[in-house]
């Protein structure tokens, strides 16, 4: 089965795949000295992805697994002699998984990577070096020592992005692009990747024949989902297509990964999280489908939510919760998300 790697190996732009340096007398001792007969612990390569893979290949697990664990494991490795510089598996520490883990962590805030996947990846990670060491490596926790939220998690509090921060934005971020890409998350639920391998010329005609698009580069997995177009984005899209310079809304002189890195640097500066938007769109999306709040922006209860929405909307509490259902329904096609528990993230 296909395996959602993290995209282009990228460094979290918060700083987490800064090189990590530990104090000197917290400075992790070498991996399993009585091994090492030659590089990478004497697993007979001196290339650390081929060390890890042939790791995995000695694990005694089932085939399908020792695949999956190799190429996680490369993902790993790549992003290490990247974000690290390190290329030796004996020069591995605690901190350096972490800093990986907190990598991923702000791809899952970003939702550019599923949280169960980014434990995958952390889990994998710690099973080479746990074979490799011959079980003197000492596991990092995905949740517990990197942040990966787990796969239930619900929000306390919105993250939606305020209106007035958007309005702010439109004036002081000085790249257009950006501010044209904010739009189109905020009016289409778009994901970032999505907003900026968006064809908005193409997209453009469609919403005008048929009051939708459909939203297909730069998806998770690939799959096709289609979003309805309000007047705010038929607008959004008019200026995307006006300033479209190539085949998506990417600068025709950039690569993907430049212009994203760009683009996060600029929210780094303000700052902002372009993810908000999307919170915004499944907020305002939902209040639009039942005529109430989304449950993040009140004080009400889970257990009381379907009595709440009877009282606001003088209907039966039965009738309540088949409405929520719906609009919940409705939601987890329009984000390109196949389960609902996914929008609570979303909407609470």
């Amino acid at each position: 089965m296909p395996i959602d790697r993290p995209d282009e190996y990228q460094v979290n732009q918060t700083g987490t795949g800064a090189r990590v340096s530990p104090p000197d007398d917290q400075a992790p001792k070498p991996l399993m000295a009585s091994r090492k007969r030659g590089r990478n612990l004497g697993l007979g390569s001196r290339n650390l992805t081929r060390a890890g893979k042939t790791c995995a290949h000695q694990s005694g697990k089932a085939f399908a697994t020792r695949g999956t664990l190799a190429e996680r494991w490369s993902v790993f490795a790549k992003w290490l002699e990247q974000a690290q510089g390190i290329k030796r598996m004996e020069d591995i520490n605690r901190e350096h998984v972490m800093a990986y883990g907190l990598a991923l962590k702000a791809r899952v805030e970003r939702d550019e990577l599923k949280a169960s996947t980014a434990q995958l990846y952390v889990s994998a990670v710690n099973s080479i070096m746990t074979s490799a060491t011959q079980g003197e490596w000492q596991t990092v926790s995905p949740t517990r020592d990197c942040g990966i939220p787990k796969r239930r998690y619900i929000p306390e509090t919105s993250k939606a992005m305020p209106q007035l921060q958007h309005e702010q934005l439109q004036i002081s971020v000085d790249d257009e692009r950006i501010t044209v890409l904010l739009n189109l998350q905020r009016t289409l639920g778009l994901r970032f990747k999505e907003s900026a391998l968006l064809n908005a010329q193409k997209a453009l005609r469609q919403a005008q024949r048929e009051d939708r698009i459909t939203v297909f580069s730069g998806t998770k997995g690939g799959k096709r989902r289609h979003v309805p177009v309000s007047a705010e984005a038929s607008a959004a899209l008019e200026t995307a297509a006006s300033l479209q310079d190539g085949p998506s809304m990417i600068p025709a002189n950039l690569r993907y990964v430049d212009f994203r890195n760009h683009c996060y640097r600029q929210a780094q500066q303000q700052p902002f999280q372009f993810h908000g938007q999307r919170h915004h769109y499944a907020q305002q999306r939902y209040q639009a489908l039942t005529g109430v709040p989304a449950p993040i922006n009140t004080n009400i209860a889970k257990s009381a939510w379907h009595a709440y929405m009877a009282s606001q909307l003088n209907i039966d509490p039965e009738v309540a919760e088949k409405l929520d259902h719906r609009a919940r329904s409705i939601l987890s096609q329009e984000l390109g998300h196949e389960r609902l528990e996914v929008v609570r993230v979303y909407i609470g």
